[in-house]
């Protein structure tokens, strides 16, 4: 860069000598040359004059004392007077009287070796002589020897014009150099720089600042003179490094000749950052000049980096609490409440991969299904408080007595289900004696439990997973018919009599299904629609599992074990079709139009058809058909079925469905108590629901108390915390348009869910996601929605049954007890 602004500064490559310091030199001859033309003109008196009248003003007072003790004719007075003469005035070597016949009266020294006059020659600085007569006549003459020249050097050194001129030019020298030191520190610049100039300068909106090779400021404009809070005359010729900066570890030496730098500049309480930018200035010949550099002020930029530091510290603990909150509710959603055992749900996924692997690799496996004798007279008798009890402990003792491997699983009400991987049917009934026996120890105030066991193998015949349950489950009431309190398995229960026991206890008291129901039904693939429901929408998920558990519930002991199963899928997937209704009616929070109603009704064969495709089970797709089929006909549908025509299955999920959509709290209304909901089921029975059904559905949800549930399902809640992490990792990702559209995913869950807070938070995100200037506020309002989300579930991980199941569980993690039997 070559700046003629300030190409006159001074080139260390040039000259070793300073501007100040060659100025100083030029005025030191300046004045030399004045002491000079001043001895010259005689200004100043020349020292050789002034020596030599001296010398004569000696000779002659010497001349005049001779002259009188000449004339007293006192000889030796006079050699007295001459010898005294002669030490007073030491730079007189020797001395003589001499009459003018050429007599000498009197002799001081070697006269005669230190006098070089002879007849005729005039008195000469080094030999003086003085005539003295007496009257008129010469008598003779004082004839005085001076010490000659010690060399032009002593002579010089004693030269007082020689002195007083070094002693000028090392003193002006000193006082100049000094002097223009500090005056070249305040020179005005703006006389050197052209107006435009400056003001071009003065507009930038960075600092500017030039420098010369000493790091001298030699030009600040305005914007930097802000900055550091200083006028021109308090920066001009100060060194840039007084200011106050404040290195950091790694910054270089040579940090006015770095790009990109970061400084901090200390101002009292407050601490700018600034990035420098500098370059050198050359000169016409590539030398360097000095530096100019830029300052660029990003202290808020630095703060809003700070702030985002520690908004992303806080979003990383935040996130973590999340997660962790996340493992609980997947681990919760994975175990029933009470006893902490597997739930049926999880239960059917891990028996359906145990049943490919027992196949593939020809492995033995076994099923046990257990129920705790005479229950009902424990809820009776002793309240439903022991009767959790008992459930409880005989849980913990199935769990407790189970193996590696085994997989324990509530499967309804009083009765509990165990998979026995890699064991046959021998090692399966070894099993359930352990477990009959340790049931039966257990002790209880004023009462005691046992349990009746059935168990099957896959080898006795079983052709899928709900045949295997079917035939435990068939041994199980042999167990009950038999006495209880013991075990029955498959291989000792001969086929007319397990044939007798099905249909005894399991007939259907209310009609006799004519459909052939062969085809199996894989529980990953319920379970991934189920999945596929929850992400549309997490509340139509959550109350699809509450109406399969009251479905299951009411089912139990009124159909067989492989019904039950048919008509909790149903259950799970009865509302599906919903995967097909727009999001604005679908998680619309407020009451819908006759329109929407229109739409949304179209979700039955939306369902019936997404049924159909997935699975070839007529049983599984006629009560999903007819589950919204009125017991006392349909006036508005006449092609559908009516009273006991309607598969049992679809009478029980109808119910269920009512049920829990009269008691579940809406954004729009408040649920009703069960006590209303019974009254509206009674009301509607006969023309609705099924009269006999209803009834014993009521029995059902009273003999088999619920724990009360927040307003906010666990699904919702898991669902609000999964949502939350992937819009975090799109923040992380900075992908606008995945942020946006899980920010309307989270607004439309949250408001669903009636959480008004999520939903205004997730609205906000939605807004600012593509503003880059508006990172930080993003973070917060993420952290937020995280600190929101985690009180949410918090409410579901933190009560008493919840607490119980997750203790001791390590990491919190559902991997610890189901991919172990994966």
């Amino acid at each position: 860069m070559n700046d003629p602004r300030i190409s006159e500064m001074p080139s260390r490559s040039s000259s070793r000598i300073s501007v100040a310091g060659r100025m100083a030199f030029m005025l030191v001859l300046l004045c030399t040359f004045s002491l000079s033309l001043a001895s010259l003109l005689k200004i100043i008196p020349v020292p050789r004059d002034a020596e030599i009248r001296r010398k004569s003003v000696i000779s002659d007072l010497i001349a005049i004392s001779s002259s009188i003790m000449v004339q007293q004719d006192r000889p030796d007075l006079l050699q007295k007077t001459v010898t005294a003469s002669v030490k007073r005035y030491p730079e007189i070597v020797t001395a003589c009287v001499r009459r003018a016949n050429g007599e000498v009266l009197c002799q001081i020294g070697d006269h005669e070796q230190h006098w070089h006059l002879t007849s005729g020659d005039s008195s000469t600085p080094d030999n003086i002589f003085v005539p003295i007569r007496n009257g008129n006549v010469r008598w003779g003459t004082v004839e005085l020897s001076f010490q000659r020249d010690r060399g032009i050097v002593a002579t010089l050194s004693q030269h007082p014009m020689i002195l007083l001129t070094l002693f000028t030019v090392g003193l002006n020298g000193l006082f100049f150099r000094w002097y223009l030191s500090r005056a070249f520190r305040y020179l005005d610049p703006s006389r050197s720089v052209p107006m435009h100039v400056r003001s071009t300068l003065d507009t930038f909106s960075e600092g500017v600042v030039v420098l010369d090779n000493s790091r001298r400021i030699v030009l600040a404009n305005e914007k930097f003179r802000k900055q550091v809070g200083k006028t021109d005359h308090e920066l001009l010729g100060q060194n840039i490094d007084v200011l106050p900066w404040q290195d950091e570890e790694g910054t270089p030496a040579n940090r006015w000749q770095t790009n990109g730098l970061r400084l901090r500049l200390q101002q009292g309480d407050v601490q700018r950052t600034f990035l420098v930018n500098a370059s050198e200035v050359l000169s016409s010949d590539g030398q360097p000049k000095g530096t100019i550099a830029s300052f660029d002020d990003i202290t808020s930029l630095e703060r809003k980096r700070e702030e985002l530091a520690k908004t992303l510290s806080e979003l990383r603990v935040s996130r973590d609490e999340l997660t962790t909150r996340n493992k609980e509710l997947q681990y919760l959603a994975t175990r029933d409440s009470l006893t902490g055992c597997l739930n049926r749900r999880t239960f059917f996924e891990i028996f359906d991969e145990q049943w490919k692997l027992a196949h593939r690799h020809q492995h033995p496996l076994s099923c046990l299904m257990i129920d705790v004798d005479h229950f009902k007279s424990v809820n009776d008798n002793h309240g439903h408080a022991m009767g959790d009890e008992v459930l409880k402990r005989v849980a913990a003792t199935i769990q407790k007595m189970a193996r590696k491997g085994d997989v324990p699983c509530r499967y309804g009400g009083e009765e509990f289900c165990m998979l026995l991987p890699n064991t046959d049917i021998a090692g399966a009934c070894e099993v359930a004696e352990r477990i009959r026996q340790a049931i039966e120890q257990l002790e209880f105030p004023a009462l005691s439990v046992t349990a009746s066991l059935g168990g099957s193998s896959i080898s006795l015949g079983a052709n899928a997973p709900q045949e295997l349950l079917d035939q435990a489950d068939k041994c199980l009431y042999v167990a009950k018919r038999s006495g209880r309190n013991r075990v029955i398995c498959w291989d000792e229960v001969p086929g007319d009599i397990a044939d007798e026991e099905s249909t005894a206890e399991r007939a259907d008291p209310t009609q006799s299904e004519a459909v052939e129901n062969t085809a199996i039904i894989p529980y990953p693939a319920v379970t991934a629609l189920v999945s596929a429901l929850t992400y549309r929408d997490a509340e139509t998920a959550a109350h699809s599992m509450r109406v399969a558990e009251l479905a299951v519930a009411t089912a139990s002991g009124l159909v067989s074990v492989k019904d039950t199963y048919v008509i909790e899928v149903a259950a799970l997937l009865h509302d599906i079709g919903k995967i097909g209704v727009p999001d604005e009616i679908l998680l619309k929070p407020g009451p819908l139009t006759r329109k929407e109603w229109e739409t949304m009704e179209r979700h039955d064969r939306i369902g019936v058809e997404i049924v159909e495709a997935a699975f070839a089970n007529q049983q599984l797709i006629d009560i999903v058909r007819f589950h919204h089929a009125m017991y006392g006909g349909s006036p508005d549908a006449p092609g559908l079925p009516c009273g006991d025509n309607i598969p049992i299955g679809a009478r029980i999920v109808t119910i269920a469905d009512a049920y829990d959509a009269i008691v579940s709290d809406r954004v729009y209304r408040k649920g009703r108590s069960p006590e209303e909901a019974f009254q509206e089921l009674r009301r509607c029975a006969g023309r609705q629901f099924d009269p006999e059904l209803v009834e014993r559905f009521i029995g059902v949800v009273v003999s088999h108390r619920a724990i009360p549930r927040p307003f906010t399902s666990k699904q919702t809640a898991l669902q609000l915390g999964l949502q939350i992490e992937h819009l975090a990792a799109a923040i992380d990702n900075q992908d606008s348009r995945s942020i946006k559209a899980l920010a309307a995913r989270l607004e439309s869950t949250a408001a669903c869910g009636g959480i008004p807070e999520i939903e205004s938070l997730a609205a906000e995100i939605r807004q600012v996601a593509d503003d880059e200037n508006e990172l930080v506020s993003l973070l917060q309002m993420v952290g937020q929605l995280m600190g929101l989300c985690r009180s949410v579930q918090k409410i579901h991980t933190e009560t008493d049954e919840d607490k119980q199941v997750l203790r001791g569980v390590p990491g919190v993690s559902t991997a610890d007890s189901v991919a172990v039997h994966s």
